[in-house]
């Protein structure tokens, strides 16, 4: 993401995290951070989690993230440690503190079962965004690929979002393709003048047919 914040110009990335808290087989190797760069590509900030919530890293970290209003949005694209559902990060620039939400996932529907979590986040401003939620699923497997929008504008600390549905991307994918449902549709954005896109990511055609789709919907 690419915004203003304190007056400067910035580039904002999501670093997802890598490792389990408690997984010896996936030990912590790095935490999730937020880095704002200068529109040179020179960090400028680091942002972490904060303490309790690092303690519970899963290895399913950031996934999203965009800016509203001078606060920073982040879509965690699993629920961690015991907690009940999903969090959405938000990150006051100017006092430097974190909030949370929670976002209840869709229950998986896949024959074959498998999770279901968040791939990104995308501002409509007035603190309204949408989520794309996806299933771990491709092919004949898949069935969630959904957008749903989200108020955030009235929030607190530790509320349960409601959400409602925007959209169903399976038909739009399999319709662009004529092919299989690819998994992992994980990118999406508002252009200024309305138009929504997604993109999928193609994994390095790890097990892949390595198209990406870049659609409209």
């Amino acid at each position: 993401a690419k915004a203003s914040l304190g007056g400067e110009d910035y580039f904002i990335i999501a670093s997802e995290g890598r490792g389990t808290v408690g997984d010896e087989s996936r030990p912590i190797e790095s935490l999730n951070f937020i880095f704002l760069t200068d529109l040179s590509g020179v960090i400028k900030h680091v942002i972490t989690l904060p303490d309790d919530v690092n303690d519970i890293q899963l290895r399913f970290g950031f996934e999203g993230v965009c800016v509203d209003s001078e606060v920073i949005y982040v879509a965690f694209q699993r629920v961690w440690g015991d907690e009940t559902n999903v969090r959405i990060g938000m990150y006051d620039y100017a006092t430097s503190t974190w909030s949370f939400v929670f976002y209840e996932l869709d229950t998986p529907e896949s024959p074959l079962g498998g999770w279901v979590g968040l791939s990104d986040i995308a501002p409509l401003g007035s603190q309204q965004f949408l989520i794309l939620e996806r299933d771990n699923q491709g092919g004949p497997d898949a069935v969630i690929k959904r957008v749903y929008q989200i108020d955030l504008s009235s929030v607190s600390d530790g509320d349960l979002v409601s959400k409602t549905f925007v959209a169903d991307l399976k038909p739009i994918m399999d319709e662009a393709t004529n092919a299989l449902t690819f998994e992992k549709v994980e990118g999406l954005t508002v252009m200024e003048d309305g138009t929504r896109y997604i993109v999928n990511d193609n994994d390095g055609v790890d097990d892949n047919s390595g198209e990406i789709q870049l659609l409209t919907f």
